[in-house]
């Protein structure tokens, strides 16, 4: 199978808030059970760091799942610096935060 193109940073924005307002936003295992509680992070701080963050670095080709992980930097709720690891399909999988 040939590996498809990454998004753009600024496509892979808009498809970010595109999948929020449209409520498609799916926390992995991982992220609920492990990362989140480990370093107190919660769902809204997960959205407005996707909302107000920014996409610095090319995206990760993901071989196991066959799909591009992209990172997003930006804030939580209190302003402390967060960052999240997302993939975008039909829904916008949060794969960590830290």
């Amino acid at each position: 199978m040939e590996r498809p193109q990454p998004l753009s940073s600024e496509s892979a924005k808009e498809e970010i808030l595109l999948k929020l307002a449209e409520g498609k936003l799916y926390l992995t295992d991982h992220c609920k059970y492990e990362s989140m509680p480990k370093r107190k992070i919660f769902t809204p701080d997960i959205i407005i760091a996707l909302e107000i963050g920014e996409i610095k670095r090319k995206p990760d080709w993901d071989v196991e799942y066959q799909n591009w992980k992209y990172r997003v930097e930006g804030f939580d709720v209190e302003n402390d610096d967060l960052i999240i690891i997302t993939v975008i399909l039909d829904n916008l999988i949060i794969v960590t935060a830290f």
